[in-house]
Parts: C-alpha cells; sequence; structure tokens
C-alpha cells in the first residue's frame, strides 16, 4: 500500500533547547518518508530564541512555522494548528523529546482501521505521581463516560484522519486543559473508530511542564467540571 502523505504537527513554546534536534529528527524519520507531507510548527508566543529557530528552519526544510506574539494556550494552538493542516492525516506529537518518532509507524500502520489512533504511553520515566493519576483520571473516563478501551485519553502522540477534523475539530472544543480527552470522547461518541498502541514514553529533559504538585487540586477541580459538563452534553445517562 502507497503512504499516504501526513500533516505533522508540533506546539513549541520556549523550546530553544530541544526543538531544532527534535525537528531533525521527526523530519528524517517521517516527513522525508512519505511524500506530500507537511510539517506545521504552531509557536506560541515564544521568549527564549524558539521564534529564531524556527524562522531558519522554515528556510532550511520547509517547515510551516505558524508564529503568534502572544500565546494563545495548549488548546487553542492545536485547534488552530489542526484546522491548518491540508492532508486528510494528521499525526499530532508533544514535544520536549518526551517520544520517539519511530513509534509513529506503530499508529500510521493501523490508519485504515481507525479513525483516531492514540500512542498509549508505557516504559514511562516521568514522576510516579503523575503515572498514578493518569491511571486513576482514565479509571474515571471510563466509568463516567461508559467508554471501553481508554487508558490514556491525554496522551500527546496520536494519529487522526479527516473525519476526526471534520466531526469533531470544527465543533466548537471547549477544554481549556486536557483537551486531548475532549477529542478522544467527542470522537468515541460520534460513533468514530478508536483505539490505542503502546509507544516509549521518555521524561522531559529540563525542567517538567507538567502540573505542579501543589497545583493538583484547582487543576482536578477544573477538570472535573470540564468533564460534568461534557458528559451534560453528550447526554451519558448515570
Amino acid at each position: 500500500m502507497n503512504n499516504e502523505p501526513i500533516s505533522l504537527i508540533f506546539l513549541a513554546y520556549n523550546e530553544a533547547n530541544t526543538i531544532e534536534n527534535e525537528i531533525q529528527s521527526f523530519y528524517e524519520n517521517i516527513v522525508s518518508k512519505i511524500p506530500g507531507s507537511e510539517f506545521i510548527i504552531a509557536e506560541d508566543g515564544s521568549t527564549d530564541g524558539t521564534t529564531e529557530i524556527l524562522r531558519r528552519l522554515a528556510l532550511e526544510k520547509g517547515i510551516i512555522h505558524l508564529n503568534g506574539e502572544e500565546r494563545k494556550g495548549y488548546s487553542k494552538a492545536l485547534i488552530d494548528a489542526v484546522k491548518s493542516a491540508k492532508n486528510d492525516y494528521i499525526f499530532f506529537s508533544d514535544t520536549g523529546l518526551k517520544h520517539n518518532p519511530s513509534d509513529f509507524w506503530k499508529l500510521y500502520e493501523r490508519r485504515k482501521e481507525f479513525d483516531l489512533i492514540v500512542g498509549k504511553k508505557t516504559k514511562r520515566e516521568d514522576q510516579i505521581y503523575r503515572r498514578i493519576l493518569t491511571y486513576f483520571y482514565n479509571l474515571y473516563l471510563r466509568i463516567t463516560f461508559k467508554v471501553d478501551k481508554v487508558y490514556d485519553a491525554d496522551s500527546g502522540f496520536r494519529l487522526f484522519n479527516r473525519s476526526v477534523v471534520n466531526e469533531v475539530f470544527s465543533n466548537n472544543l471547549s477544554f481549556k486543559s486536557f483537551v486531548g480527552s475532549e477529542v478522544v470522547l467527542r470522537t468515541v461518541f460520534k460513533g468514530l473508530r478508536y483505539c490505542e498502541v503502546p509507544v516509549s514514553y521518555y521524561k522531559r529533559e529540563g525542567v517538567s511542564r507538567g502540573v505542579p504538585f501543589k497545583s493538583i487540586p484547582k487543576q482536578i477541580k477544573r477538570v472535573l467540571g470540564d468533564l460534568g459538563r461534557l458528559k451534560k452534553e453528550l447526554n451519558v445517562k448515570n
């Protein structure tokens, strides 16, 4: 089967220490091997030199640099980047050297079977408390929304097709954080095909961008509010 082009999306905010190496790695392992593919970097108001690096790489590699001087936030930047993609398959990966680009092919080989394929993080090297939170968060999703096979709904490593763009991203996504979970739940409730594939996951180089431990209670309260509103909208029965 011929390889079908993809739109590869990164979000970047103050990633000057790692972004060039990461772009080179994903470009060589994925984009260069699938003719017609594009590489979109949604750069969200960086102040550490990331902008200048991306401007140079846009000339050298032909990447598409979507630049905003003011911060949009993760959710808005992701939605805008997805809507700008031209290809029928869109691959998104978090930055920070947390993922192995070679794992992309595990998702890509299943693109005809499923509409949204999420990389389920395995052999994790991040903090133990984050692994525990991930486990109970996804357990809560499975019970509350009565969905099966959802074990890493907010994973930042995923491949989806134009059906997900049209049915999910084209509507009003509302989560300010954990938007990946909202996309998964809306995809499932639209009747689209969903699966998870095991992928490697490494601890971010440098300072973690995850929720600080002391901020977890506040974050939990906000996420539960978002999930409660989504449950009501989707008419999930108790």
